[in-house]
């Protein structure tokens, strides 16, 4: 049993865009791309950040959705990571990077250096070019965070004595306030000692804020546990072996496992997308009502979901390839079409909230979907 803390907490008010869609994940597109190389891609706002190596050269860059969408970037270092690395006497490549709205100008970057295990994180300030004095700093661990507020980040990491289970993994979701000590970061949620691991999340877009920590058990089943405003912790209604994916329009999207989910609607079947309202599960009542999104093909399951501003993008894949849906909320069924991409292995790495595009890699080409035609962009 996952044991909430104690003593309730409030977050500050938060200077974040209210556009901006951020949800946490390592976006490495390792399947589609050579063995050498990495791709991380986030949306921020009316622009797309894309972090590429070429020889040497690792760069974070940054250009306007416009230009870039008629074939025209306008391409700016965001953060030189191997300029950084060098300074520092690290070979580093950048595993993530996750920028504060609405300037964008803070980033958390999650640094990697290969043949060594763990990632580091470094806050960094786009605007002066280098890392933020006295800024948020860990060593290479088992780290993953993500921005709360101007001041503050969410991180599951190693903070000491008692924050990794028995594996080895963190089991703690802390609260961190910058310049304060790590080890005195406020614990918001506590893991068995002997789970396999926790997962946070935190969604802010024009369907809500929406934050979720998922912990997977010893047994391998996972609890999901939705937090906001209310200070208090609602557990999913999810089955065990269903997985959050993402938030669209103030709902929680995820895919359904081997058992599919019995609900007073009837059942959804396994491998299914499905949908929940977050209004009512946050409220005084702490229940919701689910609906069925999407049932893939037979032969194909689904890989990941990401949310724009009106269309929930859909990953497939099967026997005969992958493909990519879009989905739009209907009732009493939510509409789908086929995206034409070229054939082969794919990725969809980011959806826009506010452009109501997404970003798909197939081979060694780099997509944006949406809006229209398909159209190839260059990094």
């Amino acid at each position: 049993m996952v044991a909430p803390p104690a003593k309730s907490w409030l977050p500050a008010a938060m200077s974040l865009g209210s556009r901006i869609k951020i949800c946490l994940a390592f976006l490495i597109v390792a399947a589609a791309l050579p063995a050498s190389a990495a791709t991380v891609a986030r949306f921020q706002d009316d622009n797309l950040a894309l972090y590429s190596e070429t020889g040497d050269a690792r760069v974070l860059r940054s250009s306007p959705l416009t230009p870039l969408l008629r074939g025209k970037p306008n391409w700016s270092v965001t953060a030189d990571i191997a300029a950084l690395g060098k300074a520092e006497k690290k070979s580093w490549h950048l595993v993530d990077a996750d920028c504060l709205p609405p300037t964008f100008a803070r980033c958390l970057l999650f640094l990697a250096e290969t043949g060594r295990p763990g990632v580091a994180l470094r806050e960094y300030d786009a605007e002066a070019g280098g890392f933020v004095p006295d800024g948020f700093a860990l060593p290479a661990g088992p780290t993953q965070a993500i921005w709360y507020d101007d001041s503050r980040i969410l991180i599951a990491a190693n903070t000491g004595p008692g924050s990794l289970t028995s594996a080895g993994v963190p089991r703690l979701l802390k609260l961190w306030t910058r310049g304060q000590p790590v080890y005195a970061a406020t614990t918001i949620l506590a893991a068995p000692l002997d789970a396999r691991g926790i997962r946070p999340f935190f969604s802010l877009s024009g369907g809500g804020l929406f934050h979720a920590a998922e912990v997977t058990t010893a047994s391998g089943a996972h609890e999901l546990y939705h937090f906001g405003w209310a200070q208090n912790f609602r557990r999913s209604q999810l089955p065990t072996d269903a997985r959050l994916l993402d938030f669209f329009q103030g709902r929680a999207i995820a895919v359904l496992g081997d058992s599919g989910w019995m609900t007073s609607e009837g059942r959804h079947p396994p491998g299914s997308l499905v949908a929940y309202p977050m209004a009512p599960l946050l409220g005084p009542a702490s229940q919701t009502l689910p609906e069925l999104a999407y049932t893939p093909p037979a032969g194909f399951r689904i890989i990941a979901a990401k949310a724009g501003r009106d269309t929930l993008y859909v990953q497939l894949r099967g026997a005969s390839g992958d493909r990519l849906v879009s989905l739009r909320k209907g009732a009493p069924s939510w509409p789908a079409a086929n995206i034409a991409l070229p054939a082969g292995p794919l990725e969809l790495v980011a959806a826009s909230d506010l452009a109501d595009v997404a970003l798909v890699v197939s081979g060694s080409e780099f997509h944006i979907v949406g809006r229209g035609r398909t159209r190839t962009i260059t990094p």
